[in-house]
């Protein structure tokens, strides 16, 4: 009950007058467009051989809009959506008419007729399949993977061949170089100017102001200015028309005469299934408009669509058209936003233009008859301008040189070859910029040393020290994005100048990361293992972290079958360690780590004052010194054994330091009275002291000078952290 309720509500606000007018206003405008719009698509589709059929044409495209405006308008995720058949599908079903047309020279007109219907019909109905399928698999993300100077240059493609069919409907002549010379005698050029001049008038008017009625209020007005010259030069309607200016005459009746199953049986269906790739490019095209339109409209009227669902609404519409042999077609930008533009983003907007398409289909045959063909022609040529300005002139302006020129590159195919040889270049050759492009782009993130990143292993001070001074014989490389052969080999080259660096030692572990590496190719292996060799050679440690499964397979044979020359490490934490211990130990004669003496004697040697204040614990493995979240017992000071500092969080943990014999932790949490950040976690059995708060108090009183070096001795501590963060930022920003 109360969704009815809310559906009479939503039905009598749309009805209102305050909404009800500006609804009807915008849905008549559409509708005009619309009508135009498909009879000047019609009239480049069924042209040439099939001129004789552009009145049954005029109704397979009118029902077509009526199809996609009344499902749309219907099911769209957004009122006021509009969608009617488009001109770049237009433009590829007229090279798919002529084509087939042309390869039937011994066929009747009307199989010539049935055939090409019966490719319209495919079209729209593999199109309505695909279109749904993506809406039913959630895949409206889709237009983000198309390379856009290949949409680009087929959209300024499709402008040529929307200007080149243009002058077919105004000429009955091709646009070519070698139909030049016709195209420029008098009678010709009389043909065609008047359309041309119109169309730049058009274009020139739009480019400048944008108005809704401007584009409605120029035709009609392009309309009268025909009529009223024919009326000076003294010329009849029926004059006119029997001298090819009128886009009749028609056969009465309905313009809408779809194939029945014997008109079916006399299309030569091999021709049509030929023709499957410029199908398909038609799928791809109006899957790719149709996103980017209704992302269009998403920004204009400042509101959310739901892609798929507009995927839904265009797949269900583009069926019921190709049902009724019907053009395919999908959501328009410009005329979706005319509702909102008029304050009534309202469905009433696409139900009224599928209405007045659909009484044009019905009774519209006479009246259409008595259209002009310069505003049709014009109309059409202005499109093909639209895309070539828009493709060709602003695109200078915002694409690379390199993209500029795949655009041009398309465009020219595709005028001297064909559709799909032209987007084929076009894809070849973004794939080959892209290899280009990427190849420039150093997979190195980071190039860190020893000295400046250090792993998260809390050391004593004099370790700290030696590291720094150590820390050049590790080199460190935060890879990153995708590793092939044109990647891979500059960052061979760049692991080899560092060898070969005379300004600094050669170093002894060479760390590569490739925690935000996202993939590698065969060819990148072959990199490796030519970087093994120079490894080999210098008698240099390879570390390799943060290896996935699928990398970790592409390297086995190539770099990591020499346990001698090679190491793994689940992250670059534990690989940086294990670099950090063999430069202790080797700088310490290669008797690994020495012990450490008592850290309280190594802070205050002689102080035997200290002592008093101090708590010794032994503890084993396991043992929990700080928890997380809980508050801090004081400072603890590890004189032997060995610690974990790990953060929790949903069921995870992560390893924040580790700290062993001489370092101390807890201190901040002493200091500011906060609660524990992260857990302290006893590794390996020892002895720590711990210093609490109320003893650092008694002690402040009873010997303020002992105090003052506990003091100094935890700034100094802080300090050094606060030093090797600094060296840390200092590098990641060159």
């Amino acid at each position: 009950m109360e969704n009815i309720n809310g559906l009479i509500q939503k039905a009598t606000l749309e009805f209102k007058p305050s909404r009800l007018l500006p609804s009807l206003t915008a849905g008549l405008v559409a509708g005009i467009l619309a009508v135009i719009l498909e009879i000047s698509f019609a009239a480049l589709i069924f042209s040439g051989d099939l001129a004789q059929f552009t009145g049954r044409g005029i109704g397979l495209t009118l029902f077509g809009a009526f199809a996609l405006l009344l499902v749309v308008a219907l099911g769209s995720s957004f009122p006021a959506m509009v969608a009617i058949p488009q001109d770049t599908p237009a433009a590829i079903l007229a090279i798919m008419a002529a084509t087939l047309a042309a390869g039937m020279t011994s066929a009747s007109p009307e199989e010539k007729y049935a055939t090409v219907v019966a490719a319209i019909v495919l079209t729209s109905l593999l199109n309505g399949l695909v279109i749904f399928a993506l809406g039913s698999f959630k895949l409206g993300g889709l237009v983000r993977y198309i390379p856009y100077p290949v949409v680009g240059g087929f959209l300024a493609g499709t402008g040529w061949l929307l200007v080149g069919g243009a002058m077919g409907v105004l000429t009955g002549s091709s646009l070519s170089l070698a139909n030049l010379p016709q195209l420029i005698r008098p009678e010709t050029l009389l043909r065609w100017l008047p359309g041309l001049l119109f169309a730049v008038l058009l274009l020139a008017v739009l480019r400048r102001f944008s108005h809704f009625l401007l584009m409605p209020g120029m035709l009609m007005g392009a309309v009268g200015v025909f009529y009223l010259v024919l009326w000076i030069l003294g010329v009849s309607v029926e004059q006119a028309g029997a001298e090819g200016w009128m886009l009749g005459p028609f056969p009465s009746g309905a313009l809408w005469q779809p194939l029945g199953p014997a008109g079916f049986r006399l299309a030569r269906w091999p021709l049509v299934f030929g023709q499957l790739g410029n199908i398909g490019t038609v799928i791809m095209i109006s899957v790719v408009s149709l996103l980017l339109n209704a992302s269009g409209v998403e920004l204009s009227v400042r509101r959310d669509v739901d892609l798929n669902r507009e995927l839904h609404a265009a797949g269900l519409a583009n069926l019921l058209s190709g049902l009724g042999n019907g053009t395919t077609g999908f959501q328009t930008l410009s005329i979706s936003v005319l509702g909102s533009k008029l304050g009534a983003p309202s469905r009433l907007v696409g139900i009224t233009a599928a209405l007045l398409c659909g009484a044009t289909v019905l009774f519209g045959a006479s009246v259409v008859s008595f259209f002009p063909k310069p505003v049709l022609g014009g109309l059409l040529m202005f499109l093909g301008l639209v895309f070539l300005t828009e493709w060709v002139y602003d695109a200078w302006f915002k694409f690379s040189k390199a993209e500029y020129l795949i655009v041009i590159l398309i465009l020219v195919a595709m005028a001297g070859i064909g559709v799909l040889e032209g987007v084929g270049i076009g894809i070849a050759l973004a794939v080959v910029l892209f290899v280009f492009e990427y190849s420039r782009i150093n997979v190195v993130k980071h190039s860190l040393s020893g000295t400046n990143f250090r792993s998260n292993v809390e050391r004593p001070l004099r370790h700290q020290e030696l590291l720094r001074q150590e820390g050049d014989k590790l080199y460190i490389l935060k890879l990153n994005g995708m590793l092939f052969f044109g990647t891979a080999n500059k960052l061979l080259e760049q692991v080899r100048q560092r060898v070969m660096d005379p300004a600094l030692p050669v170093p002894l572990y060479i760390v590569l990361d490739f925690s935000q590496v996202s993939g590698l190719d065969a060819s990148a292996a072959l990199s490796f293992s030519k970087m093994k060799q120079v490894a080999q050679a210098g008698q240099i440690t390879l570390v390799l972290t943060a290896l996935s499964p699928a990398i970790q397979a592409k390297l086995a044979r190539v770099v990591l079958d020499d346990p001698q020359v090679c190491h793994t490490f689940n992250s670059l934490d534990y690989g940086v360690e294990w670099c950090e211990d063999q430069l202790i130990a080797q700088a310490e004669d290669g008797a690994g780590l020495r012990p450490l003496p008592p850290p309280v004697q190594q802070m205050l040697e002689g102080t035997a004052g200290f002592h008093p204040y101090l708590a010794r614990q032994n503890v084993t493995a396991g043992d929990v010194l700080i928890r997380q979240g809980e508050p801090v017992g004081g400072v603890y000071i590890l004189e032997s054994g060995q610690a974990t500092v790990q953060c929790e969080s949903e069921g995870q943990t992560l390893r924040i330091r580790k700290i062993g014999a001489g370092t101390v932790v807890g201190e901040i949490g002493m200091y500011l009275g906060t609660r524990a950040t992260a857990s302290v976690v006893i590794d390996e059995p020892g002895v720590v002291y711990r210093l609490s708060a109320e003893c650092l108090q008694q002690m402040e009183q009873a010997d303020p000078a002992l105090a003052a070096d506990f003091h100094k001795f935890i700034t100094q501590i802080l300090c050094e952290r606060v030093l090797t963060t600094t060296d840390l930022v200092q590098a990641l920003l060159e």
